[in-house]
């Protein structure tokens, strides 16, 4: 029997999987190819990704990809400044791709949209339609906004781009027939509860693939490693406070050091240079390997929204973890059972000291984080709910 087919729309190329956004997306579409056949429909930012082989996976039947350049995206937010669009949103859109769309449309049964940023395309169209919106962007921004000492020209931007992009996010879900969000907490923030939109949306937590990820707990380092695309405001901001304010009072019980994992900006990497006993790797080929050796994941977000990929990532990799408050929302594990949480500099020297002083409570933190992972974040059964919601929409 011929399989129903849907579009899916990204404003980035899906390929390489790497980073949060790309990961999920992925494989949202990995379990929907399980029962559809897929048609990517994905903006490219650049010629390499134009003309990048796609991975014979098994995932997507047909590829279709738009060239967006950077310059044309910058053009598109200037021209948006006077409007109600949020930037996030003028930034993706293109003339072409939309024509794209309304050529390949007719020969799907639905579609399927990454972020508001593509979800744009399909508001006043009449066609089945389900949004992933992963994260409340505009809980992001505001707590960018928030930030005492925010005085560069980006967190101004997002500050005054919040209010805009909240009523968008809030418009969206509306328009779809079904909106997926990555955590209840981002899903309370952006709807009201009993609200039409709140009972359209579903809560759907990250997954993670343990295949890539080895167990290998190591009591006796003094590693503290940090997994993250310091491309993103968030992560920067919480490697670079990790690095000033903590890593002063650790390195006076020892010689620790903090080990960064993950590309990041030339004249962010500048930042780091003062900072004794910090390491920053740049993109590496095998996350497993790179932090192989260290003692814990630290994951000292104050900004961001949505579900913190690293801190599954470390409990998969046999690294007990420490998290701000922020970084454990979305997360269900219990704290000082399965997950440690700090928020100020002292509490987060305290707990690694818990760790290093105490061999049984370092591997007690180590098999409890796996166990959570294993137990509750297979992505299979995470996704299972838009599997559902797509076949009551679609079949």
């Amino acid at each position: 029997m011929n399989k129903k087919k849907i579009i899916v729309l990204t404003p980035r190329f899906p390929y390489p999987v790497i980073g949060g956004d790309r990961l999920r997306i992925y494989f949202l579409c990995k379990e929907l190819a399980k029962h559809y056949d897929l048609t990517l429909l994905s903006l490219c930012e650049s010629n390499e990704e134009m003309e990048m082989t796609v991975p014979s996976d098994g995932v997507f039947k047909q590829v279709e990809r738009v060239l967006l350049p950077k310059w044309r995206s910058f053009l598109n937010c200037l021209l948006s400044l006077p409007t109600q669009t949020p930037l996030q949103v003028a930034y993706y859109r293109s003339g072409e791709f939309k024509n794209k769309l309304a050529s390949l449309l007719p020969d799907h049964d639905g579609a399927f949209a990454h972020l508001v940023r593509t979800g744009d395309y399909l508001l006043n169209l009449d066609v089945t339609r389900v949004l992933e919106m992963t994260d409340a962007i505009s809980m992001n921004y505001e707590r960018v906004g928030s930030l005492a000492k925010a005085t560069s020209l980006k967190t101004l931007v997002y500050s005054v781009e919040q209010q805009r992009l909240k009523k968008y996010e809030q418009r969206s879900a509306s328009a779809f027939d079904a909106s997926i969000l990555v955590s209840q907490y981002d899903k309370d923030y952006l709807f009201a509860k009993g609200s039409p939109e709140y009972d359209k949306v579903l809560v759907c937590s990250n997954g993670v693939d343990l295949s890539n990820l080895e167990y290998r707990p190591c009591f006796t380092s003094k590693q503290i490693v940090f997994i993250g695309n310091l491309y993103s405001v968030q992560n920067v901001d919480a490697a670079f406070w990790f690095a000033k304010n903590v890593m002063p009072l650790l390195r006076q019980h020892g010689d620790y050091t903090f080990k960064v994992i993950g590309r990041i900006k030339d004249n962010d990497r500048l930042k780091f240079d003062d900072f004794k006993g910090v390491e920053l790797t740049g993109p590496v080929d095998s996350v497993s390997d790179s932090a192989k050796g260290s003692l814990a994941g630290v994951c000292s977000v104050r900004l961001g929204a949505g579900v913190q990929n690293k801190i599954l990532e470390y409990m998969a990799l046999g690294l007990p973890t420490i998290t701000s408050s922020t970084g454990l929302e979305g997360i269900e594990a219990i704290p000082d059972k399965e997950i440690l949480v700090a928020d100020e500099p002292s509490e987060y020297v305290e707990a690694i000291l818990k760790l290093v002083n105490n061999e049984r409570a370092h591997q007690q933190y180590a098999e409890a984080g796996l166990l959570y992972v294993k137990q509750s974040h297979s992505w299979e059964s995470r996704l299972s709910p838009v599997i559902s919601e797509f076949k009551k929409l679609v079949n």
